[in-house]
């Protein structure tokens, strides 16, 4: 209680209150003592991402106000994972340096697609791009960003290129790892076809596994577009057996979702890669 009213900057006396009237609207006690602290009740946890986007809503009314990018010295942070993504986000800040000169932009790394919720809830990035990979959180907005193909990238003067399944299958792979859980589009499509690979080396940052995976027999399957920034030394040829491409939403928390400021980035972030993709 302490903690929650020094958060909200309010007095423990009022959270009391409050949690007091939640308790007989839901029928629940919502928390009960647990050592030293409070737990929350199984009721607590279920209602909890309801009253989440619920609030959400209600933040978002106070976000209408009419936007002036030219005006804006604030800053927009766009979390995603950098490197990777990183042709693509240099179109994206010079179409939004050009309209908001004065705003400072922040691409931070995000890590696990998981991560996407709370550093969106807790107002840690405006929007996110992420791999869309399984449905999102109900407090999280999505539009389809961009699309790029799976290449294999190899150093040919180390090995052939893996040019059957088989031989796909039996070489010795490397991947970028963010530290989710969830299984990639590679290895969920080998399983459907019969196969596994084997992973001997993952970083979390393309650059440093291009600079890792260089100069030996590693294969590394993954977006073409690297090819012009982290593996530019590599060669590449398109994988021995059917892959989907590899596909990036735009992520934004709900609350935001009448803000004219973040409908404004949300905006010129989808006309930069409309026109990266005309290219």
């Amino acid at each position: 209680m302490t903690k929650a009213a020094s958060t909200l900057g309010t007095s423990q006396s009022t959270i009391s209150h409050s949690l007091e009237k939640l308790r007989q609207c839901v029928g629940d006690p919502l928390f009960v003592k647990s050592g030293r602290g409070i737990t929350p009740t199984n009721v607590a946890t279920a209602i909890a991402p309801k009253i989440s986007w619920i609030i959400g809503e209600l933040e978002g009314l106070a976000l209408q106000s009419e936007y002036s990018p030219q005006k804006d010295t604030t800053t927009f942070t766009i979390a995603t994972n950098v490197t990777e993504l990183l042709p693509v986000l240099i179109p994206v800040k010079r179409v939004i340096r050009r309209a908001a000169p004065n705003v400072m932009i922040r691409f931070t790394d995000l890590g696990a697609r998981t991560n996407a919720l709370s550093v969106l809830a807790n107002g840690l990035a405006d929007v996110a791009i992420t791999a869309a990979v399984g449905p999102y959180p109900l407090e999280l907005a999505i539009d389809h960003y961009y699309k790029d193909d799976f290449v294999c990238f190899f150093d040919a003067a180390r090995r052939n290129a893996p040019d059957t399944i088989e031989a796909y299958s039996a070489a010795r792979h490397a991947v970028l790892d963010f530290g989710g859980t969830t299984k990639s589009i590679v290895d969920a499509t080998l399983e459907n076809a019969g196969h596994t690979r084997q992973i001997f080396l993952a970083a979390a940052n393309s650059y440093a596994l291009a600079k890792l995976a260089f100069g030996t027999d590693l294969v590394a399957t993954l977006p073409k577009r690297l090819s012009a920034t982290a593996f530019k030394g590599f060669s590449h040829v398109t994988p021995p057996f059917p892959l989907p491409p590899v596909t990036y939403d735009l992520v934004w928390h709900r609350r935001t979702l009448d803000s004219s400021r973040h409908k404004w980035l949300k905006k010129v972030m989808m006309n930069a890669i409309s026109d990266f993709d005309a290219k």
